[in-house]
């Protein structure tokens, strides 16, 4: 038998797994079988470890005080926390009563955490102490718990609350179609959104991720939880019976010691982290593989040498279908190909021209997914994001004969700068809130180090130039109203933007062939001018 016959054969034993009935239930047996074992340990040493013994105590103890607060099936609570025990604690309780988690990226602006807030109808709001001047005013002190730091006219410190909290048994658990997590993400249509995702959805991804390798103990998450990605890394150690390392942040310069320090067997690796200079320490590492995404086909060879032999293996999904693509350890004649991988379980992928209708193999068109545990709409959207129970992705892709998939682009409009989706209907939106400004254009710019880098191109009203809206002002403007990785690296002031027939501006033609992108632009991070030539 071929290995991608056993690799067919593989995904079908998964595919004929019986799930856990919700994710309670996936943590609770975890509890059982591993009770003693570390699940918890921050890596920077900031919260005492915690077993999963322990860390199921806090759970119980969550749930009951939220409980006690009113949290009930389908209650939608907004959790806003760096990386720390609360917050995979509070998503446990959450999941055990049935209640929606809104997970809220901490790097976000007061007007995005207001956005989050109404468009996700967020009853509750857990807040960190870090977070306060974000609060928007119109927000019910008493739906606020703080975490770390005490606000008067709060619901309760979280801390306290769980101390005083009397765990009791809960009734009617949820189901596995359950809606479990609001998700927001750019995507490509402006201001963020809400993606429906059930616990089927983290049950899936998670079964998934645990056997697309060998059963790794000790996993480095270092993608905050606000992101799908921290959160099926921590169902992925529930279901392996694995020790989560936690870091708050990523770190190119201390990933090595995190890794060689917590002696550390999976783990996610970057393009940037591909780049850096090799470090001898490598041949001390225990790595039995580690995931990537986007990774360069050129640096794939050399990035596993430096990790001492570990094999690195291309993911590919989206916040909508969780995973979709892999590159199986098991393949090592492809792992410099550029591909993105073989279907993974639950997944079905075919890739369709502008009419819907599949390309023959070695042709370009795009991805579309379908599968059970996937998102089951946009919240309070009324388009409908399926077409015949098909997710239509916005990438391009073409299949090799033995099913390997290659992404080649985008169609949708979004700008992928160090991992992150950033929309660019939503910084042109903000920019055109400045009155000097016309209209405004965001476009992606190659980038080495971060992928693809954010440039904008503003069109101001007649009679003004640089001089009368320079960049420091239009990035001050942004910079109060976007996260920080959303902010424009290039500024181009243009005398005019290309326009289709239909009126909308023709980006492709901002985008022209050959050249550098950056001429003629204001770089915000040298503060300079680049050469108009």
């Amino acid at each position: 038998m071929s290995l991608l016959n056993e690799l067919a054969d593989h995904n079908a034993a998964i595919e004929r797994t019986i799930l856990p009935a919700n994710i309670g239930a996936l943590f609770d047996d975890s509890v059982a079988r591993h009770a003693d074992r570390l699940l918890w340990v921050a890596v920077d040493g900031s919260e005492p470890p915690l077993s999963y013994h322990a860390f199921a105590i806090q759970v119980a103890r969550c749930a009951a005080a939220l409980q006690g607060l009113g949290v009930r099936h389908g209650t939608h609570v907004a959790v806003m926390l760096p990386s720390v025990p609360a917050l995979a604690i509070t998503w446990m309780a959450l999941a055990k009563l049935g209640a929606v988690m809104l997970p809220v990226n901490t790097r976000y602006t007061a007007p995005e955490l207001a956005h989050v807030l109404r468009e996700g109808d967020a009853v509750f709001l857990l807040l960190d102490g870090d977070y306060f001047s974000l609060l928007p005013a119109a927000f019910p002190p008493d739906r606020i718990i703080t975490h770390g730091a005490i606000l008067p006219g709060t619901a309760g410190e979280f801390h306290d609350l769980l101390a005083a909290a009397r765990p009791t048994p809960l009734s009617s658990p949820p189901d596995a179609n359950a809606l479990m997590t609001l998700q927001f993400t750019s995507g490509s249509t402006g201001a963020p959104k809400a993606c429906m995702l059930p616990q089927l959805y983290w049950l899936t991804i998670g079964l998934v991720r645990a056997h697309q390798g060998p059963p790794m103990r000790r996993m480095l998450i270092d993608m905050p939880f606000h992101y799908m990605g921290g959160q099926w890394r921590f169902l992925m150690a529930l279901y392996l019976g694995a020790t989560a390392y936690v870091a708050r942040q990523p770190s190119l310069t201390r990933m090595m010691d995190r890794l060689l320090q917590h002696d550390i067997e999976f783990c996610s690796i970057t393009p940037a982290f591909a780049k850096q200079p090799p470090d001898p320490r490598a041949t001390r590492l225990n790595l039995g593989w580690a995931g990537t995404m986007a990774l360069p086909a050129t640096l794939h060879a050399a990035l596993e040498e430096r990790l001492g032999g570990a094999p690195v293996r291309e993911m590919y999904g989206l916040t909508e279908t969780g995973a979709a693509l892999a590159m199986p350890v098991s393949v090592d004649w492809m792992t410099s190909s550029g591909s993105a991988g073989l279907p993974v379980p639950f997944r079905r992928l075919s890739i369709r021209d502008a009419n819907g209708a599949e390309v023959p193999i070695g042709e370009t068109g795009e991805l579309w997914i379908s599968g059970p545990g996937m998102m089951t709409g946009y919240y309070n959207r009324p388009d409908p994001p399926f077409q015949d129970g098909w997710f239509r992705s916005g990438d391009l892709f073409r299949r090799d004969p033995d099913g390997f998939h290659f992404i080649l682009g985008r169609i949708k409009d979004v700008i992928r700068r160090s991992g992150e989706n950033i929309s660019a209907s939503e910084i042109e939106t903000v920019l055109c809130g400045l009155p000097e400004i016309v209209e405004a254009a965001a476009i992606a710019v190659p980038d080495e180090t971060r992928g693809e880098e954010v440039k904008i191109c503003v069109l101001l009203q007649p009679g003004l130039g640089p001089e009368d809206v320079p960049p420091a002002m239009l990035l001050d403007f942004c910079r109060q109203r976007l996260a920080r990785f959303k902010l424009p690296r290039y500024i181009a002031y243009v005398t005019a933007l290309p326009k289709t027939a239909s009126g909308k501006i023709a980006k492709p033609a901002l985008r022209p062939a050959g050249g550098d992108p950056r001429a003629g632009t204001y770089d915000t991070e040298l503060g300079a001018w680049h050469p108009s030539c």
